[in-house]
């Protein structure tokens, strides 16, 4: 039996551009070690990689490009021609770092021969190494492909090898014969016959319950007045929204955990919103000096997890949902109170749907409906046609925030001094910050398009910064004795004029 490509990773792969690869690249950077060089951190990859079952396998293609590409393990596989040295410019720090990995997120890669390329780097400032992983969209794995790296790259001791610690994940399978292809393609299209009409029936499923709950007064009106609340309005164009060009400009900043756990026991709701809090400053910052501050928030995607944590888990299974920040707020509690706001009115409404269907339709399902024609073909002439300049946007970027376990990572039994995630990039949506915890620090990663957005340094930096603004408020506030998230938030005029009194400590 064959197995296929993942319907939203099929989406991913078939829709990418020379504007917009669909690539992730992870990187670890590493203290100086005269353990390091560049054969041992060749070896470290070429032993644990493989392990993962797609990291070793390779897409076939359907007959006539019907269906999604299935997977097939490659025999003898020797993932050396995969793996490269690279060596930073002089003098070797945090910006010409940043602009190699850059150089290296541009550019798509050939899915035919290499689902995934890795670097060892030196030249780093202070005798420092890094390990750079450049994958395809087709090893995403809905969201858990970058995650699955680090198990198998770190480890939680100097003496460790995460290689031999962890077993190897089973084959896919062997390359299909061209009968078996073709069965699948049968197969696929009776499926895709059978979702269609489950989905026809789910929607119209879905919307005579919606009549049927105004009529009678109920079918959920909290979880919609919710939704409503948290995701109406215009979304205010601004530069984030651009159209791509080939370049890509990245920054890196890190933060000290413990600074986000002070603000976030200072004035309450979760690490999460204090995270987001601090991008949303540091946005507000950068629109002040490079852009217009919008009237209203920014609408960024951003995964949760199912079921949450705080902080988020790596390994959790997770879905994308969209979350507005309040850049057009200065006042750093306010900001952190309208946060807390919208996460908890988005956790209501995910746990309404889940609890209120059994079976729910997903962007997978619907992706894996698509033709790889189709959806390539598709998104040439939306590219083309100018439509894109047309549409009103829908979206500013991404936002993700995944919290390893709390302890000091080595690899190749040197110290781990940063972790990070280069997300791409999607046309109308520009801006991806994506931040990873280790240890007792967190580290952040910010990719834009440099032709529209200037000095991402600004906003990386400037996250570090506002966090910086956070504790010293937090400071002046103790639990409390001041201000908080739930002050903020019956205190607000919006919630006064519902007839509800502010609460005073």
């Amino acid at each position: 039996m064959v197995m296929r490509l993942s319907g939203i990773d099929a989406l991913s792969l078939h829709t990418q551009s020379s504007e917009t690869p669909a690539h992730t690249v992870t990187l670890a950077v590493i203290e100086a070690s005269d353990q390091l060089s560049h054969q041992r951190l060749h070896q470290l990859v070429a032993r644990s990689l493989p392990q993962l079952a797609r990291f070793r396998s390779r897409l076939v293609t359907k007959p006539l490009g019907v269906g999604q590409p299935v997977w097939a393990e490659i025999d003898d596989y020797d993932p050396a021609p995969q793996i490269h040295c690279a060596t930073v410019r002089a003098p070797g720090g945090r910006r010409e770092f940043a602009d190699l990995i850059a150089d290296l997120s541009t550019g798509r890669q050939d899915c035919r021969t290499r689902l995934w390329e890795a670097w060892s780097i030196n030249g780093l400032a202070g005798g420092r190494w890094a390990l750079a992983v450049k994958m395809s969209p087709a090893l995403n794995d809905g969201a858990a492909g970058a995650a699955s790296l680090w198990p198998r790259l770190v480890s939680t001791g100097p003496r460790a090898d995460p290689g031999n610690s962890l077993p190897s994940e089973p084959s896919l399978g062997s390359a299909p014969s061209v009968g078996e292809l073709v069965i699948d393609v049968v197969s696929e299209i009776v499926e895709n016959q059978v979702t269609g009409v489950w989905l026809i029936a789910e929607t119209v499923s879905g919307v005579l319950r919606a009549v049927r709950g105004r009529l009678l007064g109920t079918g959920g009106r909290a979880a919609m007045a919710a939704a409503a609340s948290s995701m109406s309005g215009p979304v205010p164009y601004t530069v984030f929204n651009a159209p791509l060009t080939t370049r890509r400009a990245v920054a890196f900043a890190s933060i000290r955990l413990a600074d986000v756990k002070t603000v976030s026991n200072a004035f309450g709701g979760s690490i999460t919103n204090v995270v987001l809090a601090a991008c949303t400053l540091s946005l507000r910052a950068w629109l002040q000096r490079h852009d217009k501050v919008p009237d209203g928030p920014l609408l960024m995607r951003m995964p949760f997890e199912l079921p949450a944590t705080d902080p988020p888990r790596i390994g959790k299974a997770l879905t994308v949902g969209r979350l507005r920040i309040p850049v057009h707020l200065d006042d750093p509690v306010q900001v952190l109170a309208n946060l807390h706001t919208a996460t908890e009115r988005l956790n209501a409404v995910r746990s309404c749907r889940n609890e209120s269907a059994a079976a729910t339709i997903d962007l997978d399902t619907i992706a894996s409906l698509i033709p790889p024609t189709v959806a390539h073909v598709g998104m040439q002439l939306y590219t083309r046609s100018g439509l894109r300049h047309r549409l009103k946007p829908i979206c500013h970027g991404s936002v993700s925030y995944i919290a390893d376990e709390p302890v000091q990572a080595y690899c190749a039994g040197a110290k781990v001094v940063g972790m990070h995630t280069v997300t791409p990039l999607v046309e109308g949506s520009g801006l991806n910050i994506a931040l990873t915890s280790r240890g007792d620090e967190l580290d952040v990663s910010v990719c834009a398009c440099p032709d529209n957005v200037p000095a991402v340094d600004d906003i990386a930096t400037g996250i570090a910064h506002s966090v910086d603004i956070l504790t010293a408020a937090a400071q002046e506030s103790p639990r409390g004795q001041g201000r908080s998230v739930v002050t903020e938030m019956t205190s607000h005029p919006a919630n006064r004029s519902r007839g509800r009194p502010p609460v005073r400590r």
